[in-house]
């Protein structure tokens, strides 16, 4: 019986109006790059639609699976996002103190347990995002034999940049700052965006800027200005972007930007993060960004909530510029 009113609190309806009620996530990537959303009706996304985006069509490799279907004498390929399936398993015990909650108490509870699944599904989302800035998303995917495999699809290559003079020669100047990150919306221009353009910088690149930025004296004629939100230089935000992700295989941490490394990304590309439809019944196969169910287990004796999202990020490569911009690598 406990299991049917543990289901009252993960419907479809109960779990969107509890992540409403939960605090926003905080992204840089998801927030500032891939800030459009769309539900996809289908577990599976067409490449037409994918490449409406990307300007481009994916390429996918082993552990991404897709799916050619003929149709009107004209061969469409699907790809298949793979899911993240984080669970947590729930002891009699906990079930035991759960039904001595009133309900209060167990809304409480619930939305608990859900926010650390949905924070893990966060995070895995974001580690996406971050690697679709390269214009690959190659993602490990634990096999049920205990290995692992690649999830990968290739969207095509960002633009680079190479400078004529690094940040920390000797003879740099913070007009060759404002060269590059001019040259580098040119070239984001020339393929039809740049706008509105984010700027990225690695640690040792951000801190170059700095010293570069603290030998301008108050007669320069370009803006150059150092706040909370980053370094301006002219017109130009550069961000220190210092957050990183795990790597689920090796356990390793990767910077979203390399610490020599800048990225500049066009905001006015069609950068869209898709949701596609979980393939679960009790989802009642709909897309959500975010679903969780209650399975009874046997033995041991008890319950484990396991949460699914079949996020796929899909950038604009051509509306992306990466450039190494110190001669201190990485």
């Amino acid at each position: 019986m406990l299991i049917v009113n543990l289901r009252t609190f993960f419907t479809p309806l109960a779990i969107a109006q509890r992540l409403q009620a939960l605090p926003p996530i905080k992204s840089p990537t998801m927030d500032l790059i891939f800030p459009a959303r769309t539900q996809h009706p289908l577990a599976v996304l067409g490449v037409d639609e994918i490449s409406e985006v990307a300007l481009t069509i994916p390429v996918v490799r082993r552990g991404s699976p897709s799916t050619p279907v003929v149709t009107d004498s004209r061969e469409i390929m699907y790809i298949e996002p793979q899911p993240f399936r984080p669970s947590t398993t729930l002891t009699a015990v906990d079930l035991n103190n759960f039904k001595l909650l009133d309900n209060s108490g167990k809304d409480v509870w619930v939305s608990a347990k859900m926010d650390m699944l949905r924070r893990i599904v966060h995070r895995s989302t974001e580690a996406l995002c971050a690697q679709a800035l390269s214009g690959t998303i190659a993602y490990p995917v634990k096999l049920q034999g205990g290995g692992w495999d690649s999830y990968q699809v290739i969207f095509g290559t960002p633009q680079s940049y190479t400078l004529d003079k690094a940040w920390d020669d000797n003879a740099a100047k913070i007009t060759d700052v404002f060269k590059t990150f001019t040259d580098m919306q040119v070239l984001l221009q020339d393929a039809g965006y740049g706008g509105q353009v984010e700027i990225w910088a690695g640690k040792i690149a951000f801190y170059g800027l700095m010293a570069l930025a603290e030998k301008v004296t108050s007669t320069a004629k370009i803006r150059v200005e150092m706040s909370a939100e980053g370094v301006f230089v002219g017109n130009y935000l550069v961000k220190l972007r210092a957050e990183n992700y795990k790597n689920p295989e090796t356990g390793l941490f990767v910077q979203i930007v390399a610490d020599d490394k800048i990225v500049m990304v066009a905001q006015d590309a069609n950068h869209r993060l898709f949701y596609c439809a979980v393939d679960d019944l009790d989802a009642n196969l709909v897309p959500m960004p975010f679903f969780v169910k209650p399975i009874k287990m046997e033995d041991p004796s008890g319950i484990k909530l396991v949460a699914e999202s079949k996020p796929l990020p899909v950038p604009v490569p051509k509306a992306i510029c990466w450039a190494q911009v110190t001669n201190v690598q990485a």
